[in-house]
């Protein structure tokens, strides 16, 4: 089986695949059937499939047994080396403990498969450490400006570049990935590179929030539920009004309501283009990784804040937390330090504050930030403060800054009440193929004045993913008015 063979047998199926969700995708966002002719596609591309997954199994037949000297590991799950090693290592415990459970030892077939996958656990050991003295030596030849120092440049400081809020709301090293991808075994960019993909990680659970480490992004505050179909339902809290009380022998009891509404809902995709990149600047990898990595993911992030925070619920937009119906609303009074406290109540009085943490714009957390007593002394410490300022907190509870955020008006949110629908991880597409009908406007014909990107020697690149919202009791949220008289 040929390294040529396996490519193109992947990217076949990969095509296939992407035809397949589109079609998919496409039926479901219309809230409709598959039609005759998409049906007919999607059973020609399944029995398409099958004969490349069974050319695949033919040609393998002639494989060295595995364990034998040479022998390739086998396709044990996973995207990368480590999870493919992950994924041997637990095949191997997991037969282990049957036969331990059972009392018994390990049969004869047992104990091969077992040896098997240790066999490659330690081949994916050896590639993991050969993949990454490789990547340093690429770092270092290809990765170092010119008069610049050379040390310190390995595995462990490929994230150093990336932007903190773009870390912290589960940023990844795909930037590094598409370099590897347009890269051959030497570390040449290869001359044809038309399109490719490559999905990117997003932690699916908010990260315990530190007293000592300040909220970088509300995703870090928000629990992430991973979603299988594009639609989802939920049970939404409209009324909670708690009557329980002492009861006399015989009496009556008093009737709390509790009101639950199903809500019906689906994902939507949030995503934005590149503009044309010269592939002459991938001869600068680590500008590209900068580039792709903070600045895409970084727009992405920015555009679902203000989804989570101001959509309306039209069209394709969320409803967010300013437009959700039963949000509770917190009045400006006296300043702004007390409006804050004050809101804080109004959840300690459902018991939501506990869990909860501010949302504002940048210039409302300055106002806060440079808020005097009568002796102008800074409440926050002013200066001093900011010199170690290890953590962003207001009353106790963490804040977010958000550009997104229109200022003069907080939220007060219990977070744990707000999840994030992820259908779809970030996926990064890039390509040469598409086309400018303008791209030289100074030529004499119109046949002259367009041209693909692919002439041009340039490359674009897409990054989406597609996200729900669900706000499960809107009274954990408060509005709290920073401007007085507003």
């Amino acid at each position: 089986m040929t390294p040529e063979f396996l490519r193109t047998t992947r990217a076949e199926l990969a095509s296939l695949a992407a035809a397949v969700d589109r079609i998919e995708t496409n039926a479901v966002a219309e809230g409709r059937d598959l039609t005759d002719e998409e049906a007919d596609f999607m059973s020609k591309a399944t029995t398409v499939a099958g004969d490349l997954l069974a050319s695949i199994q033919e040609r393998a037949k002639g494989f060295a047994p595995l364990g034998e000297k040479g022998a390739r590991p086998r396709e044990w799950p996973g995207a990368n080396l480590a999870e493919r090693r992950h994924s041997a290592w637990k095949h191997a415990r997991d037969v282990a403990e049957k036969a331990r459970g059972e009392g018994r030892d390990l049969t004869l077939e047992e104990q091969a498969d077992v040896r098997s996958a240790l066999v490659d656990v330690d081949k994916f050991d050896q590639a993991v450490k050969q993949a990454a003295e490789s990547d340093a030596t690429f770092q270092r030849a290809f990765g170092v400006a010119d008069g610049q120092p050379v040390g310190n440049v390995g595995p462990l400081a490929k994230a150093a570049h990336l932007n903190p809020r773009v870390k912290a709301s589960g940023g990844s090293l795909w930037g590094q990935q598409v370099v590897q991808r347009l890269a051959d075994n030497f570390g040449q960019f290869k001359a044809l590179v038309q399109a490719g993909s490559v999905p990117v990680s997003v932690p699916l659970d908010p990260d315990p929030v530190r007293m000592d480490i300040p909220v970088l992004s509300l995703r870090q505050l928000i629990t992430t539920v991973q979603n299988t179909t594009g639609q989802f339902a939920y049970m939404r809290q409209t009324v909670r009004d708690n009557n329980a009380a002492v009861v006399a022998a015989g009496g009556r009891k008093p009737t709390s309501v509790y009101t639950l509404e199903r809500i019906d809902d689906r994902v939507r995709v949030i995503a934005h283009l590149s503009e044309p990149i010269p592939r002459q600047n991938l001869d600068d990898a680590s500008m590209l990784r900068n580039f792709i990595d903070q600045e895409m993911r970084l727009g992405l992030d920015l555009a679902l804040e203000d989804e989570i925070m101001n959509g309306d619920g039209t069209g394709e937009r969320f409803l967010g937390l300013a437009n959700v119906p039963g949000a509770q609303e917190q009045e400006f009074t006296t300043d702004i330090l007390v409006t804050a406290r004050k809101a804080v109540t109004r959840l300690e009085r459902y018991g939501y504050a506990a869990t909860s943490g501010f949302l504002m714009s940048p210039e409302d957390w300055e106002a806060f930030e440079l808020t005097q007593d009568n002796e102008a002394r800074f409440y926050f410490g002013g200066p001093v403060a900011a010199v170690n300022a290890a953590s962003r907190r207001l009353w106790g509870l963490p804040v977010v800054v958000s550009e997104a955020a229109e200022p003069g008006t907080a939220f007060l949110a219990d977070f744990s009440q707000v999840r994030l629908q992820l259908r779809q991880e970030g996926m990064l597409d890039w390509s040469e193929n598409m086309y400018d009908a303008n791209a030289f406007p100074d030529a004499e014909t119109p046949e002259a004045r367009g041209a693909s990107d692919f002439e041009r020697n340039l490359i674009r690149f897409r990054f989406e993913g597609r996200f729900g919202l669900e706000i499960l009791r809107p009274s954990s949220i408060v509005h709290v008015d920073l401007v007085e008289g507003s």
